[in-house]
């Protein structure tokens, strides 16, 4: 009976979208039964927590938090289910063939912000603060420069004047902010987790905020995206990148 409890069942990981080291992160295991009968008493070992399963009638989804213990690109393989039916009298276990990949973002160490706010660190009137990024209501008509794109060129002010006019936008509340590791203490990992969070608090303030890690840079934007993508580039990141 324990090894036809294993046989009836499908199991499926759903991993959550954001994952940061060292802080709980969300999996959800989908449970199907394959056949007629009911599963009983299952145990799933996922990084050595155990997800106890009581009763699956035809199909449920259980969460669970597991801790990845550093950033980076984590493969999570290791995973297996035991069938202890009926009653714990036996145990029968199996190794799933399930697989998958996560980017576990750097811990958020919570660290003062204010010393990004300088004048040094913070930009006005800067092409930064304008273009795609910061696309809001128009605030002017300008003199087209070499570099600008198309889709801001403002047709009938060009039409009227017979010269190329591009539209000045609106950026959000707060002015750009640009970072670098250079800006916080310690070694490098408390350093991409200070960075971590000031990316994260800044945004959230309603500032456009950008980022210079090694010879990549991110111009200032407050999108979710955009966060994301510079997470996800402080995840990855080596020394040997500079």
């Amino acid at each position: 009976m324990s090894f036809f409890n294993l046989k009836n069942v499908e199991i499926y990981i759903i991993p959550t979208k954001e994952a940061f080291a060292k802080k709980p992160t969300s999996l959800y295991i989908q449970i199907k039964r394959k056949y007629f009968f009911d599963l009983f008493i299952l145990k799933i070992n996922i990084l050595n927590k155990e997800v106890v399963i009581p009763h699956v009638k035809k199909e449920k989804i259980f969460q669970t938090n597991i801790v990845f213990p550093k950033r980076g690109k984590n493969s999570v393989s290791d995973i297996s289910v035991s069938s202890y039916f009926p009653f714990y009298f036996f145990k029968r276990s199996v190794p799933l063939n399930i697989k998958f990949d996560i980017v576990v973002f750097p811990y958020p160490l919570k660290c003062n912000i204010s010393a990004l706010f300088s004048d040094e660190k913070v930009i006005s009137d800067s092409v930064y603060s304008k273009g795609k990024a910061f696309e809001g209501e128009i605030t002017g008509v300008r003199q087209y420069s070499t570099g600008d794109p198309l889709k801001f060129i403002h047709w009938k002010a060009t039409a009227k004047t017979e010269e190329l006019k591009t539209k000045e936008l609106s950026p959000p509340a707060g002015k750009p902010v640009i970072i670098s590791l250079s800006d916080f203490s310690g070694d490098i990992e408390n350093k991409l987790s200070q960075a971590t969070y000031a990316l994260i608090k800044i945004i959230k303030n309603g500032n456009p905020v950008g980022l210079k890690l090694g010879k990549d840079f991110y111009k200032p934007d407050a999108s979710e995206a955009h966060l994301r993508r510079m997470l996800y580039a402080l995840a990855v990141y080596t020394p040997e990148q500079d």
